[in-house]
């Protein structure tokens, strides 16, 4: 509701290729110019004036820059994310910096500052207003009714959050939302899907857990057998009896100097390599991290009889506040956001959102015109429909 998606997904692949470029300059020209400088060793003036130098230089150059802004786009979308899953079960149509302060564990000037460069490149559909006690944002044309699906009784907001209905005791309420001259339905639906962990995670991430165990067996098993030519070069090197075989054998040089030589210009490039397929492991191993503890992470939310959690739950089976953004910055964990309530963070469940539907009975909401708007289908009213705030 309140990401550039499509822009977002633009940005993730020019993100990728902005990193995977970085990497290639810089470790081809690292490599390049090690490997000058061990071929022609002592011959400086052929080492400083060889024609690849000021292509490598430059590379060296360039690939941080490259890096560095990926690193930190990659950073801006995942912040806005979990922005964005915060706005979206908001129903009181504001927003304080302290509140996503707790929420986040940024200081409040940062979220400031974060907000304002997100509003331009990555978010949409809120403004930054300054009132009587400070500046807040507001998201756009928010108008909500709140009421019990077990008894039909109408909640007020604030007793929304308490995740039970103060009538019948149920977690089953809704919200009905309106923004961008579209309604949007947000359900608590705890009791239906708490038996079901999958609810709770990113569509097809048992998929995305192959693909990673495949990518970490194939670069660890490439480390792996670099690390063992590397050794093996090695152990050759000043093996005179080897160096003479290789020479009658015609396999190498006429001299032992230049295939030592060879030896060692073999071994950089299968450091580079390895340099290489370091990174990748690592990524991989993190990412892995993240979705097991996602995946432990939702079984927890699955076992919740109550629409919240409280975030000492969370802590008390060895996931820590830090952990559980992650996994909900990285989209594995869904349905799922951490809210601060009265200074505390709480951890809602079950958040069902479903965009221009009727809240009573799921069937489009279309041609809306007035401040209020009947169903077709289940002929209920739907409060505040197409109003400003």
């Amino acid at each position: 509701m309140y990401l550039k998606s499509y822009l977002i997904a633009i940005l993730k692949v020019k993100n990728v290729l902005l990193l995977l470029t970085g990497l290639f300059l810089f470790f081809t020209g690292i490599g390049d110019i090690i490997s000058l400088i061990l071929y022609y060793w002592g011959d400086w003036n052929t080492v400083l004036h060889a024609r690849s130098v000021p292509e490598a230089a430059a590379g060296i150059i360039i690939a941080p820059v490259l890096i560095l802004i990926a690193a930190f786009s990659r950073n801006k979308i995942r912040d806005a994310v979990f922005y964005s899953g915060y706005f979206e079960t908001n129903l009181y149509g504001n927003v304080w910096y302290n509140e996503l302060s707790c929420a986040t564990g940024y200081s409040a000037k940062k979220v400031k500052r974060d907000l304002r460069f997100l509003r331009i490149f990555y978010m949409k559909r809120f403004s930054f207003v300054t009132g009587g006690n400070g500046e807040y944002i507001e998201l756009f044309s928010k108008r909500v009714t709140c009421r019990c699906r077990n008894c039909g009784a109408v909640i007020d907001k604030n007793e929304y959050f308490t995740g039970l209905c103060p009538y019948c005791k149920t977690p089953d309420i809704f919200a009905s939302v309106i923004t961008d001259n579209k309604i949007y339905s947000i359900t608590n639906d705890v009791q239906s899907v708490r038996t079901s962990p999958v609810y709770y995670l990113k569509k097809h991430i048992n998929l995305k857990m192959g693909l990673l165990i495949t990518a970490l067996s194939f670069s660890g098993a490439f480390l792996f057998a670099l690390f063992c030519m590397i050794m093996d070069y090695i152990s050759k090197y000043n093996d005179m009896d080897y160096q003479k075989d290789l020479i009658l054998s015609g396999k190498g040089y006429a001299s032992i100097e230049i295939n030592q030589k060879q030896m060692v210009d073999t071994i950089v490039w299968d450091i580079f390599f390895i340099m290489i397929l370091l990174p990748i492991v690592i990524i991989c191993i993190k990412k892995l991290h993240i979705i097991a503890s996602s995946r432990g992470l939702s079984g927890l939310f699955a076992d919740s009889k109550a629409a919240f959690i409280d975030l000492s739950v969370v802590e008390d089976a060895n996931y820590s506040a830090s952990l559980l953004r992650r996994c909900i910055q990285s989209g594995y964990l869904k349905n799922c956001t951490m809210e601060n309530h009265d200074g505390a963070i709480m951890i809602s469940l079950a958040r069902k959102i479903v965009r221009d539907s009727c809240p009573y009975c799921g069937a489009p909401v279309s041609g809306a015109v007035g401040e209020n708007y009947i169903c077709g289908f289940c002929h209920n009213t739907i409060m505040g429909v197409i109003r400003k705030r």
